[in-house]
């Protein structure tokens, strides 16, 4: 071996040599630490859990209860009521809080049990039993629309009638926040109050086809003041079928209806003459009858007027509470795409009438354009006229704002 390599072997040898001790140090030093913990291990666990449920007087059914666990996280926790069976909670097991995801029944008792375990792997548990309190009242959802396994159309909103008017905020914003709306396909969408006792729900744009969408109007906890509370309620279910849109042109004298995007048909019609315009813009079908007796008193006119009528009319499909229909309306064949003779409703031939009538179904949408003149569609109490207020128009009758329907 030369001098040069007898130097590096004698330097690697040294290098190495100086590296041991390095490692049993820091051997020795966690083998120390690991010792002192066993020993400062203390006999109990560290973890305590707090519950925020009084002994001395009822729990609130719609406020959750929480368990919060401090120096340690949650093992385990059950929230059992009388009939036994487990109420869900909101978070998973190591988290370090707790809460149920569904109401308590009124005047119930539970029992609720936490587990949580400290950084030794030492468990803390306590039991806690404590009863919901009982309503002097109870209130509900009255009914809802569209009806239960209904197919609508795009335009629907969805409404929700309550049994007593609700007018303050607060109380306004947790009924929006018990009415959930669950869809297929999500979107964004807003509870909006047209008036009290009326609370409608309105996609940002129109709902997109073939959803499936569920409303559950259990209110549950609602406090609705002086002793009043919400009662349960029921899980609404309807579906949302194609996109028909139809759009009656004044000026043109015409109504073209699309599905899906795509013409299908444009008809010749008539609309409302001079005094008597139809209402522009977006309006949504609330319903069709076969034959309804049409009278101008019930719209205002008197019976002596030369404007006054009296007629037996066929395929009527309505698209505002006021009396606006389109419908079939032989009597004025004559003028139907030429112009303009009706008291304000839609006419067309009876073999076209007939045609629509088959084609919509309620919750479909209606544009009038080019009306010239100022008379427009309510927005607000004649039919569905929300989709004539923007998004952030819309908003403004909503206490919560926008949220995303959960997914079905």
């Amino acid at each position: 071996m030369n001098r040069d390599r007898a130097v590096r072997v004698r330097r690697l040898g040294w290098a190495l040599a100086s590296a041991l001790p390095l490692v049993f140090v820091a051997g020795c030093g966690t083998w120390e630490k690991q010792r002192t913990a066993e020993i400062d291990r203390p006999a109990e666990s560290v973890a305590r859990l707090a519950v925020d449920v009084r002994t001395d007087r009822p729990a609130q059914p719609g406020r959750p209860i929480t368990v919060t666990a401090g120096d340690g996280r949650l093992y385990a926790v059950s929230l059992v009521g009388p009939d036994g069976k487990p109420v869900p909670g909101g978070n998973a097991a190591g988290d370090t809080t707790w809460s149920n995801s569904e109401p308590l029944a009124y005047g119930s008792r539970y029992t609720l049990t936490a587990s949580a375990v400290d950084v030794y792997g030492l468990t803390s548990t306590r039991t806690e039993s404590f009863t919901t309190l009982t309503p002097d009242a109870e209130t509900h959802v009255e009914s809802v629309l569209p009806e239960a396994d209904s197919k609508v159309g795009v335009g629907m909103p969805i409404t929700v009638t309550l049994e007593r008017p609700v007018t303050d905020p607060a109380r306004r914003a947790e009924v929006e926040r018990r009415l959930q709306v669950s869809a297929s396909t999500p979107v964004e969408g807003a509870w909006g109050w047209v008036d009290d006792t009326t609370v409608r729900y309105r996609p940002k744009d129109y709902w997109p086809v073939n959803t499936r969408v569920s409303v559950a109007t259990s209110l549950l906890g609602v406090d609705f003041g002086n002793g009043v509370y919400g009662g349960p309620g029921k899980v609404v279910d309807f579906e949302v079928g194609d996109a028909v849109v139809a759009t009656v042109d004044s000026a043109a004298h015409t109504l073209t209806l699309e599905r899906n995007g795509v013409d299908i048909k444009t008809m010749p019609v008539t609309t409302g003459k001079p005094g008597f315009t139809t209402r522009s813009g977006i309006k949504v079908v609330l319903g069709k009858a076969p034959h309804v007796l049409m009278d101008g008193t019930t719209v205002g006119i008197s019976a002596d007027s030369s404007d006054g009528y009296r007629l037996d009319v066929y395929w009527a499909t309505r698209v505002t509470w006021s009396g606006e229909f389109v419908h079939a309306a032989p009597w004025s064949v004559s003028s139907q795409g030429r112009e303009n003779v009706s008291h304000g409703c839609v006419g067309m031939s009876d073999e076209d009438a007939k045609w629509f009538y088959d084609q919509v179904k309620v919750g479909d949408v209606v544009t009038v354009v080019n009306t010239g003149d100022a008379k427009s569609m309510e927005p607000i109490g004649n039919g569905y006229g929300e989709w004539n207020l923007d998004w952030s128009q819309w908003l403004t009758h909503s206490t919560n704002g926008p949220a995303t329907t959960r997914r079905l």
